[in-house]
């Protein structure tokens, strides 16, 4: 079997770290290489053959992939991977350690930015985001319709560009912190090392150039589209991601093709490759699976980074707890290989201080042997809102991160605080049991419609298992009109419908 780059650097590293003079080692870590996978499998995976989707990625060999429309299905392809590490809440699978803290900031959707840590070192780790920018209204369907550029690119600033700029302040400063950031996804728009003049006179579909708001904006903040870098002249290589088919060969006779998933490398990490996962058939196929199970083309790039520091902070491997069950708190000290002497992991409630008593309380590690993880029983604590928390040999909490406790038999649920309101009231949704997967949403219907991908509005629930949103007239853009309405819960950017509450408008 194909022994994974990560692995077999990090086995070489060790060996040559335990030979080498003590001098030698304080020189600073040596570089690691790592494949990391952007795939978009198309709403979880089972439109063609999940199967397939799994063969992918292990034709990959990627150590870390981030997938996109994962439907719910993030910790299942992990497993059927063989892989320990997964986090729904993000939708990233790995063969290394994975972290996911509460993030400092939100992201234009309201959700938490998505982003994970990666330890392909022990206490030195990698950073990766992963993006699914807003997917309509699509610019270059609308450029191929005729509409102006500077109206399509209005559009572009407005959707794609403010969804990726929460993200250039906060991977900028990890990477001059000397940790390589990685940022991968679908953007849902192309790029302007694409769309050039030199193209627009080769390519049918770029009728012009166009500067892409969204990845220029991340060019110009310094990261590296690693396709790219791989492959430098679109004309011989466009590396078209989207679409060759629904599935392939099934394809729209007007079907504007481009490259709009990407993998981009900021700090100290250099492409070394950069590789197109499809059907064999498809232009560009570097790795070929057939039938290919997505209407999107995946991207691998094997990247040499030198891994870095990261905060102190606590993962919970899953945010949705059945009473009774165990489940992993995985932590990292900020200490140089992330062990904490004489610390403390605790369950809290939700909201407790700082200093509050725990309800549960077990030791960061032995003494002895160095430990990321400990497993917590939740058995006698009631359903409800709680945190893990990582507290030194003094006390002090260094990080902590919520979970929930839900009945085993619990349905989700959703709820509204009237049946009734008056047009431009505020609407208060209230939900509890949901999976808390990245995606997870509200949506407003008529109440006559009776297909899920048909809403009126949509709210991202920030993968909380319970909680509440006020739906002002500013969030819906306009009044309700007087009429029958539904708000139903929906799984991980799909339309599997979880619960639903009527209301009226009137």
């Amino acid at each position: 079997m194909k022994r994974s780059t990560l692995r077999l650097a990090s086995w070489l590293l060790a060996a040559l770290l335990l030979a080498a003079p003590l001098g030698a080692r304080a020189a600073g870590p040596s570089p690691v290489t790592i494949k990391v996978m952007t795939f978009n499998i198309w709403l979880g995976g089972d439109q063609v053959n999940f199967q397939k989707v799994i063969e992918a990625i292990k034709a990959a060999d990627a150590d870390i992939v981030c997938l996109q429309e994962a439907g719910g299905q993030t910790a299942r392809i992990a497993a059927a991977l063989g892989w320990n590490y997964a986090i729904p809440g993000r939708h990233v699978i790995a063969r290394v350690p994975l972290f996911a803290p509460p993030a400092a900031t939100q992201g234009a959707d309201g959700n938490d930015l998505n982003t994970v840590y990666a330890e392909v070192e022990p206490g030195r780790f990698v950073a990766i985001a992963n993006v699914h920018l807003p997917s309509d209204p699509y610019g270059p369907y609308a450029l191929r319709d005729n509409k102006p550029a500077a109206e399509v690119l209005e559009t572009e600033r407005s959707q794609r560009l403010t969804a990726i700029e929460p993200y250039i302040e906060p991977m900028s400063a990890l990477a001059k912190g000397g940790t390589p950031v990685v940022l991968a996804g679908d953007f849902n728009s192309p790029s302007p090392l694409d769309w050039t003049p030199a193209m627009a006179k080769r390519w049918p579909q770029v009728k012009e150039p166009i500067v892409w708001p969204a990845a220029k904006a991340l060019l110009d903040a310094g990261f590296i589209d690693t396709y790219r870098a791989a492959h430098p002249d679109p004309a011989a290589r466009p590396g078209i991601t989207w679409t060759y088919g629904y599935p392939y060969p099934h394809l729209d006779a007007n079907e504007q093709l481009d490259r709009i998933d990407f993998i981009m490398a900021l700090g100290a990490a250099k492409t070394i490759k950069s590789e197109i996962l499809g059907d064999p058939r498809m232009p560009d196929t570097d790795i070929g699976v057939s039938p290919w199970p997505s209407d999107h083309r995946a991207v691998v790039s094997t990247l040499e980074i030198v891994p870095g520091p990261v905060p102190a902070m606590v993962s919970i491997d899953r945010r949705s707890i059945p009473a009774g069950a165990v489940f992993t708190a995985r932590f990292h000290a900020a200490t140089e290989d992330g062990r904490l002497e004489g610390g403390r992991l605790v369950i809290l409630d939700a909201g407790a201080a700082a200093d509050a008593a725990p309800r549960v309380s077990l030791a960061s590690n032995n003494g002895t042997d160095r430990s990321s993880s400990v497993d917590f029983g939740t058995g006698g604590l009631p359903a409800g809102a709680y945190a893990v928390a990582l507290r030194d040999a003094d006390g002090k909490e260094l990080a902590r991160a919520p979970f929930w406790i839900v009945a085993r038999d619990g349905a989700a649920t959703v709820s509204l605080d009237k049946p009734a309101y008056a047009p431009g009231e505020t609407l208060t949704a209230t939900w509890s049991n949901a999976p808390g997967n990245r995606y997870d949403w509200l949506g407003i219907y008529k109440q006559s419609e009776a297909a899920d991908d048909n809403y009126l509005y949509f709210f991202y629930v920030n993968g909380a298992v319970a909680g509440s949103l006020a739906l002002t007239k500013e969030m819906l853009g306009a009044d309700l009109e007087p009429g029958a309405y539904e708000l139903r819960l929906e799984l991980d950017d799909g339309y599997s419908r979880l619960a639903s509450v009527p209301f009226e408008v009137k």
